[in-house]
């Protein structure tokens, strides 16, 4: 299932970036090496002596002045291994430190999305759970319709009801059968989301395992916390961008770095007649760069200042969820009480009233509103039961704890 989901598919490829980003970074530490073949052509007087140099090829006659200001038209090949070290750059460090920081916010991230997706699969469940508990009661109240219909119809035979009243119960059974259409529609809906949730890309039509039944709710995971997957991710995040200004003050300290190079030159292409080496260390300090450094510091210390509120606002509207959800909990587990009662009295009250209808005592019209009202009745109590268990829900998922 986590494989196939298209969004945990994202985060893993946010993951995979940021390692390949701390990657580059060894380049701070590593050798850069190149070959390279020149060739050259030139009358330059300059050029044509430093190539004759560099060919140890000298003698006294180009030392004659006619030959130094014109000489003969000049061919050279230069071969070249360079290699460049880094030492010390002390920026690099710490944007190291803040990649390996932000590879752990991806990676917290990842697993938040993966809690989501659980979350909302147990959502998805609970509502499916409801709408096929709801589908059978449709299903029992159009059962009755239709034997109030196949009684209505008979007692008009007998004179004892009237045409309007089997036109009136056929309306209320089509009333009760749209609700069964809709009701399985939204399972088509539900399902298709499950499949999406679950990167499959079948149809499939699922039905629960289990009943709509109330759940309850331990009391310890209603307390809540920060050490959620989601808020890791933020604070990491933080710590990355408190390392970037600190890499950022890194980059107003002297720079060490290493450089050496092997050539090879000759009048010739492929001619390797004089060699020479080149090596050195170099000790670079950038003491003003038009204030750049010191705006990037500044701007950097803005962001984490602005990151910090933002991650308190998220805390605080979390804390808010919480308290909201704790509160719906109650509400629903309130409205559980009142339509458990409700529906009981309205099934009381049709079995009187279908008595009562049998032996003429009682109007069409208010059979059939006793039947839909038992109906409503019953599905408002599988409404709340549901909404109480998504109440928990989203209570264990607010308080939950990541590894």
């Amino acid at each position: 299932m986590k494989l196939n989901n298209s969004q945990l598919r994202v985060q893993q490829m946010e993951v995979d970036l940021s390692n390949a980003e701390l990657e580059g970074t060894k380049s701070g530490f590593l050798p850069k090496v190149s070959l390279s073949h020149t060739a050259f052509f030139t009358s330059d007087p300059l050029n044509a002596f430093g190539f004759k140099l560099q060919q140890q090829a000298v003698t006294m006659e180009d030392f004659n002045p006619v030959l130094l200001n014109n000489p003969d038209d000049m061919t050279h090949f230069n071969s070249k291994l360079a290699v460049q070290q880094p030492i010390l750059n002390f920026d690099v460090y710490a944007a190291r430190r803040a990649l390996r920081e932000k590879i752990k916010a991806n990676q917290y991230q990842k697993q938040f999305a993966e809690d989501m997706l659980v979350v909302e699969i147990q959502k998805a469940y609970s509502n499916l759970q409801f709408l096929y508990e709801a589908k059978k009661a449709v299903e029992k109240g159009q059962a009755a319709y239709q034997e109030v219909l196949r009684n209505t119809k008979n007692m008009e035979q007998q004179g004892y009801a009237k045409a309007s009243d089997v036109l009136l119960v056929q309306v209320g059974l089509s009333e009760v059968q749209n609700k069964g259409i809709d009701i399985d529609n939204n399972i088509s809906n539900l399902s298709d989301y499950l499949n999406w949730l679950m990167g499959k890309p079948s149809k499939e039509i699922y039905i629960p395992t289990e009943t709509l039944v109330q759940k309850s709710l331990p009391n310890e995971q209603q307390v809540f916390s920060q050490d959620r997957a989601d808020i890791k991710a933020m604070r990491s995040g933080l710590e990355a961008q408190w390392q970037m200004v600190d890499m950022n003050k890194k980059k107003l300290l002297p720079r060490i770095n290493a450089f050496g190079e092997y050539n090879f030159n000759d009048k010739n292409i492929v001619g390797f007649g004089s060699n020479a080496y080149l090596a050195g260390i170099s000790l670079s300090w950038d003491l003003f760069n038009g204030n750049e450094t010191n705006n990037k510091i500044k701007q950097s210390k803005i962001s984490y200042a602005k990151s910090e509120s933002e991650f308190q606002v998220y805390v605080e509207k979390n804390e808010l969820e919480l308290q909201k959800a704790k509160r719906e909990l109650t509400a629903n587990q309130a409205k559980i009480t009142l339509n458990a009662t409700a529906y009981q009295q309205s099934v009381e009250s049709l079995r009187i009233i279908e008595n009562r209808y049998g032996q003429g005592l009682e109007k069409t019209a208010d059979l059939l509103v006793a039947q839909a009202k038992t109906i409503e009745k019953q599905v408002a109590l599988l409404e709340a039961i549901k909404d109480y268990n998504l109440s928990i829900i989203q209570i264990n998922f607010l308080t939950q704890r990541s590894n």
